[in-house]
């Protein structure tokens, strides 16, 4: 039996979440990807020491839900039909980023990019496809994706800082997958910082608060 694989484009509905800053000139603009098995309506609450009245909080959701122990979640990609899915959630968020800048004027604002667990290889891949400029990556709580063009990200951060956070009590990210990920950018020459905190697999407002007074 001859078998083809074959690929179709087709219309779905994916969904966001954001707060509601006091204006339509918002001085920040946070997106904030969350991690695997989790929910955007759930992961965007972590965030309210963000929400000061003059910051937008932009929280997208997987594309891909599932069940696990009766709870839904959501997934950004995995390993089957993994580059579709990856051109699949690049193009979602640019939608919604274009969506945003219809709505508000984020044309001064200071822009973060922020991702969690699974969603920082989300939110690597983000930065360096989207048309958006953003002032700050910040990438909490994972390892990083090998597999990039580290050429394009080196030309990227010339004009925005990198920011790599890790809790030294992590028990999913260990300290040695976290070594083996810096390594990795220091030899492939990449600036960023280096961020320890005192904490586990988790969103740490000390340290994301520090990177926003910057």
């Amino acid at each position: 039996m001859i078998i083809n694989e074959s690929h179709i484009k087709i219309e779905k509905n994916a969904r966001y979440y954001s707060n509601e800053p006091k204006s339509r000139e918002v001085k920040n603009i946070c997106f904030v990807i969350h991690g695997y098995g989790q929910l955007a309506s759930d992961f965007i609450k972590e965030f309210d020491f963000l929400d000061d009245g003059n910051t937008l909080i932009i929280a997208p959701e997987g594309l891909s839900k599932f069940y696990s122990k009766n709870n839904a979640g959501a997934s950004w990609m995995t390993r089957e039909d993994r580059l579709i899915e990856i051109n699949d959630y690049v193009n979602f968020l640019e939608k919604v980023t274009d969506e945003i800048k219809s709505t508000y004027n984020i044309s001064e604002s200071k822009k973060y990019l922020l991702g969690f667990s699974q969603g920082v290889h989300t939110a690597v891949r983000f930065f360096l496809n989207s048309k958006t400029r953003f002032n700050h990556l910040i990438l909490c709580s994972s390892d990083f994706p090998a597999d990039i063009n580290f050429d394009l990200l080196n030309t990227k951060l010339k004009s925005a800082a990198m920011h790599f956070l890790c809790g030294i009590n992590d028990r999913i990210i260990s300290a040695k997958r976290f070594s083996e990920s810096t390594d990795l950018l220091k030899k492939n020459n990449i600036e960023f910082n280096d961020v320890k905190f005192e904490g586990g697999h988790e969103i740490d407002s000390v340290s994301i608060n520090n990177i926003l007074l910057k």
